[in-house]
């Protein structure tokens, strides 16, 4: 690969970062999914690493990868538009690249085709002039947007979070196809849970995008994260065992937001003694699952109806090994038809898993053990 620059992924944050959506000093366990997206950026407009889906389940670390993507796009001549799936998506778009290109054009003091620089340089970035503003539709700004960028030798990179099938994602697709046909310097990056991917990838209009690349991105290895904690123990001069060094990092279970929760914990616990002991860990892995339950499991289950919350029980007495939906109807009392629509709308939000038919199974670390406490309850 002919690579114009060489890229370091460290950034200068906190080894640990334990809020949604935000980024640790450095990305673990994605070193190959990153390798590849910016050898992509360098292969010829419409290859598929230029199309490509992260897919995977809530706390995987997807919108802290795009994040990183886009800082990695705008070392390799990329201009990068990061959004989130919503109704007015591609109108953000449009200004988002417009924002993040401003500079080069202000700096050259020059009007562009079919575009000004508006009169407040940088602050509102690149608008369309009066003539076009309002017969252009979001294609043709794209592409005017593209051609304009093409004269600096730049090219656009849109990232979108909480990919689902909709509307703007579809006219999004649409257009990133016609972007393509004509040549276009564009590539794409949509991140979302398996079930809202699998929808896009099934629309009728869309199935052009089952070419592009898909990641999947699973648990961390658990001998990546050691080494991030020991880098990061290092770094910040805490002792640790080997032994309770391994019984933090099992914790995790290659999850990595509990990955960065643990390590929050292990370094605010360990104090001024700069000692890692046997309570701090016990601390620590108390904490993170506490911040889980809090953060995580009570605002997705919060939105859940009477019949979803009892499928979830019914799935808790068998823990994280699964359940076969048989027994999941002979708890509730059930028949399978009749659970055949809340089994689909809990894997469509990601609760859920079904790895093979008839069997059912927890996405996340620990969510079998906080539904237990109500088990008993459930099916007295």
């Amino acid at each position: 690969m002919n690579m114009k620059k060489e890229v370091s992924t460290v950034k200068q944050k906190p080894f640990f970062h334990p809020t949604f959506g935000s980024r640790p000093a450095q990305i673990v366990g994605r070193d190959q999914i990153i390798e590849q997206f910016l050898e992509g950026l360098y292969e010829p407009i419409g290859s598929r690493n230029r199309c490509t889906f992260l897919i995977g389940q809530r706390g995987m670390g997807k919108t802290a990868l795009l994040l990183e993507l886009a800082d990695l796009a705008r070392e390799n001549d990329m201009i990068p538009a990061v959004v989130t799936a919503y109704k007015g998506m591609n109108e953000e778009i449009i200004e988002t690249i417009q924002r993040n290109a401003a500079q080069i054009l202000t700096k050259n003091g020059r009007q562009v085709q079919g575009f000004e620089v508006g009169a407040f340089g940088f602050s509102f970035g690149l608008t369309l002039s009066g003539a076009n503003a309002g017969q252009a539709g979001f294609r043709t700004k794209l592409a005017l947007l593209c051609d304009e960028m093409e004269k600096y030798n730049k090219g656009i990179l849109l990232l979108v979070d909480e990919t689902t099938n909709s509307d703007e994602v579809r006219q999004l697709g649409i257009t990133y196809q016609h972007m393509i046909g004509e040549n276009k310097n564009i590539a794409i990056v949509m991140a979302g849970l398996p079930q809202a991917v699998s929808s896009v990838l099934n629309d009728k209009v869309l199935t052009f995008l089952n070419r592009a690349e898909k990641v999947n991105l699973g648990p961390i290895s658990l001998a990546e994260i050691k080494a991030y904690y020991v880098l990061a123990f290092r770094k910040e001069e805490i002792q640790i065992s080997e032994d309770l060094l391994n019984e933090a990092v099992a914790a995790t279970e290659g999850y990595p937001y509990l990955m960065q929760l643990i390590g929050y914990y292990l370094l605010r616990f360990a104090g001024t003694e700069k000692t890692v002991k046997p309570i701090t860990v016990r601390r620590a892995i108390e904490a993170a699952r506490h911040d889980m339950e809090e953060n995580v499991f009570t605002p997705l289950l919060a939105p859940l109806s009477d019949t979803d919350l009892l499928f979830l029980k019914a799935m808790a007495v068998d823990g994280r090994r699964g359940s076969q939906m048989a027994d999941i109807g002979a708890r509730t009392g059930k028949n399978n038809s009749y659970l055949q629509p809340y089994r689909a709308r809990l894997i469509s939000t990601g609760i859920i898993e079904a790895p093979k038919k008839g069997k059912v199974c927890f996405t996340m670390p620990y969510l079998a053990e906080y539904l237990q406490k109500e088990v008993d309850e459930a099916f007295d």
